[in-house]
């Protein structure tokens, strides 16, 4: 991905956007977190990847939830939780290592029939830990294309595979509109939208969405007097996180 300068005001860089804490306060307990995690990426993730600054805490914190997300979306892609069977590495790996967590996608593991009597396999997420993982990069989202911090619960979070939306619902998913209010001067969302508008390409930002790899993850973050944060996770899962503002 290209480098984007941020020039964004310094005054909302202060705190964890995760905890809301003060970096100041925890100085020299604060990384740089990439958002999206690495993980939820193909092994070759690309240069330039969006990173924000957050509490060694916090980065740590998510770990555990970040392999289940991971080896969880992998065996449903998979339709299996066995590690030889994955068509994700990254899921191969974590199953490989996590022999608990392997029995504890398993065990969610149900045959139910379709309208027409077929039988398919269907997993039945832990959506706490789905959404835990999905509002932890939204907030990071927002926080690196508007330089600004999504703090408290989201006013909506929810995920759900594209192939379940009726056509309609995909349509206005994958409909990207701005508006004609832009972002804060300085933040890379106006750049975005600048050079798309004077120079009409940019292969990481199409049709309002920024692309981090290919058919594997892209996301937009639209401000329309609330933060809408959309993501789309190997052409599959779709999730919506939204903050109200006042």
């Amino acid at each position: 991905m290209e480098h984007i300068e941020d020039f964004s005001d310094e005054r909302h860089k202060a705190w964890c956007i995760q905890c809301g804490k003060t970096l100041s306060s925890v100085q020299g307990a604060s990384n740089k977190d990439h958002v999206p995690s690495q993980c939820m990426l193909d092994k070759e993730a690309p240069e330039n990847l969006p990173e924000v600054r957050i509490c060694r805490e916090c980065n740590t914190g998510f770990s555990s939830d970040e392999e289940y997300f991971v080896a969880f979306l992998g065996s449903v892609i998979s339709g299996n939780a066995d590690p030889k069977g994955q068509a994700l590495k990254r899921s191969e790996r974590i199953l490989a290592s996590n022999r608990k967590l392997q029995q504890d996608i398993e065990n969610s593991l149900t045959v139910q029939k379709d309208p027409s009597g077929n039988k398919r396999v269907v997993f039945i997420p832990n959506m706490e830990r789905i959404l835990r993982v999905i509002v932890k990069n939204a907030r990071g989202h927002v926080y690196f294309e508007h330089g600004q911090p999504a703090f408290g619960e989201p006013d909506h979070a929810t995920a759900v595979p594209l192939e379940l939306l009726s056509e309609d619902q995909a349509d206005a998913f994958l409909t990207v509109d701005h508006g004609n209010a832009w972002p804060e001067i300085g933040s890379r969302m106006m750049e975005r939208l600048a050079v798309t508008a004077f120079w009409g390409n940019d292969p990481d930002f199409v049709d309002g969405w920024v692309i981090v790899q290919p058919g594997v993850y892209r996301y937009t973050v639209i401000d329309d007097g609330r933060f809408v944060v959309r993501i789309i996770m190997r052409e599959y899962l779709a999730a919506q996180v939204i903050w109200e503002r006042d």
